[in-house]
């Protein structure tokens, strides 16, 4: 089998747990399920063997392209969300952040997504440029699906018809906080990757204008929120909401970018 096997092998798996967290939700089981962190971790691990054999086979760090870079970005979302989980024992994470993960998927295998790029950049200092800014857009990512947590946890609260969901999501106080890691996580691994660029080079920013100002945007907005959060002006609900919404302006403006992008078109 080739990378790609591997990865939609992940992909599938990544979908039964999606589909096993639902059926959890609607009260037909234990939300502590034996089943679901080893269906998720077995297509993580397939997914990282896919793109291992890629990158073996580029002998660069797989994201030349469209393809790799979205199931990298893809890749890099579920092992926050293990993290997370993990660290904060929130293990409902699952339904909520599975379904970007497949949406995510799905779109780079469209056979058209994956063009080959005749040329690659053998340099560690650029690979690790945009591995960190990726990871910092998961953490981005995760940031906004606890926002969507919180504003259905905040719902019931307000609506006061507590469902069994209102008992296995986390208490919204927990999501807050867990909103604001994340955040600022995600703004301190894009920093690195930023000032890892410029170790790459200054020229690279200068020949890439529209990627060079698109990057900076999203890096002073995402600093904005954090900023407003930690002074205490926004907090709660506006937090929340401005998650959803900056993950919505990244997730659409990222592939626009790359169309006119010169020196970073994946």
């Amino acid at each position: 089998m080739n990378d790609r096997s591997f990865m939609l092998i992940g992909l599938v798996l990544y979908l039964g747990a999606f589909l096993q967290s639902l059926y959890l939700l609607r009260g037909c089981g234990q939300w502590e399920s034996r089943a679901h962190g080893p269906l998720v971790l077995a297509g993580w691990l397939l997914h990282t063997y896919g793109l291992f054999l890629r990158g073996q086979r580029l002998g660069v760090c797989p994201i030349t392209n469209l393809f790799e870079t979205v199931m990298f970005t893809a890749w890099a979302l579920v092992l926050i969300y293990m993290l997370v989980g993990l660290k904060w024992r929130v293990s409902l994470l699952g339904p909520f952040t599975l379904p970007l993960v497949i949406a995510l998927c799905l779109f780079a295998m469209f056979p058209a997504v994956d063009q080959a790029r005749d040329k690659f950049t053998r340099n560690v200092w650029l690979s690790l440029h945009a591995t960190l800014s990726l990871l910092g857009y998961g953490m981005w990512a995760l940031a906004g699906v606890t926002g969507v947590m919180y504003l259905v946890q905040e719902r019931q609260l307000k609506s006061h018809h507590l469902r069994s969901l209102f008992l296995r999501l986390p208490p919204i106080a927990q999501l807050d906080v867990i909103n604001l890691r994340l955040l600022i996580a995600g703004l301190v691994l894009l920093t690195v990757g930023i000032g890892l660029g410029f170790v790459v080079g200054v020229v690279l920013f200068l020949k890439d204008v529209p990627k060079t100002i698109w990057t900076f945007t999203i890096w002073a907005v995402y600093a904005g929120l954090v900023a407003v959060r930690l002074t205490g002006r926004m907090r709660g609900r506006k937090i929340a909401l401005g998650s959803i919404v900056l993950l919505v302006i990244l997730l659409a403006t990222f592939w626009l970018v790359n169309l006119v992008s010169t020196a970073h078109r994946f």
